[in-house]
């Protein structure tokens, strides 16, 4: 596939599909049926896995065998695991990263796998970049092209790290638009710019009915998160730090304290 031509310095996106020896692609090519996403945070990596439950067994006691970690919870499309080592760090050859790194391109996660093809969304300076990146990968295995092109919006490219599909996951219509009620009048400001019941009444809704659509929405979205964060966390995945809350006082939950009434 040709690749545009533009000045030097020009930002490029490339979709590509890779097949070479290396640990995850090996485990994917034995269980083909799986779709498997990986992220690579900090020291260790996280995926999440979905298919045949077999396949996603077989998968799970790969993983926490050769690499450690643990699952971190099942969901209803498969499972999400935390390994305790960065698995890139036992590759004996060469691998796509260090490819990635050597030519000046950097990579948008997660990387996909699926029958031992891994894809890459990767970015380049420029097209000189992306040619390098292709011949050295060519020299590891098998190369698919999928797409090239300028990057017309940086800012899309960025929010596609973490993607939104992950973090908004089993929220309600009436729970996002319960936080993005309080974001928009500065809720979650320091110090708050409002409080539950201006919003309940601006949203039509009686305080304890607007609380629970906004308690619901923040324990969604850090259960979503909470894989990430486990990840970035110094300590075992799945884990409480209990050594830090003994002795705590219980928390009080910033919705269900005693609001004063709105002043007119």
């Amino acid at each position: 596939m040709a690749i545009p031509t533009e000045p030097e310095g020009t930002l490029f996106a490339a979709s590509i599909d890779v097949r070479h020896d290396c640990a995850v692609g090996n485990l994917s090519r034995k269980v083909p049926a799986l779709r498997i996403f990986h992220w690579c945070v900090h020291n260790r990596d996280i995926f999440q896995a979905s298919g045949p439950d077999a396949q996603l067994e077989s998968f799970r006691d790969a993983v926490v065998s050769r690499f450690g970690g643990r699952q971190v919870y099942a969901t209803g499309d498969g499972v999400i695991l935390v390994t305790e080592s960065h698995m890139c760090s036992t590759q004996g050859s060469r691998s796509v990263t260090s490819i990635l790194s050597s030519t000046g391109v950097w990579d948008i996660p997660p990387i996909v796998y699926r029958e031992g093809w891994e894809s890459w969304r990767v970015i380049a300076w420029s097209d000189r970049s992306l040619r390098d990146m292709f011949r050295e990968i060519r020299k590891i295995g098998e190369l698919r092209i999928v797409s090239t092109r300028p990057i017309e919006n940086l800012q899309m490219e960025k929010m596609m790290l973490m993607p939104a599909s992950d973090v908004f996951a089993g929220l309600t219509s009436k729970q996002s638009n319960a936080v993005l009620l309080g974001l928009r009048h500065g809720y979650y400001s320091l110090p708050s710019g409002t409080d539950i019941q201006r919003l309940a009444d601006g949203a039509g809704l009686s305080s304890s009915t607007f609380s629970e659509h906004l308690r619901k929405a923040e324990a969604r979205i850090l259960q979503n998160l909470r894989p990430y964060l486990e990840a970035y966390a110094l300590r075992a995945p799945g884990e409480i730090a209990v050594a830090e809350v003994r002795g705590a006082q219980p928390p009080r939950g910033r919705a269900t304290d005693a609001v004063p009434a709105a002043s007119s």
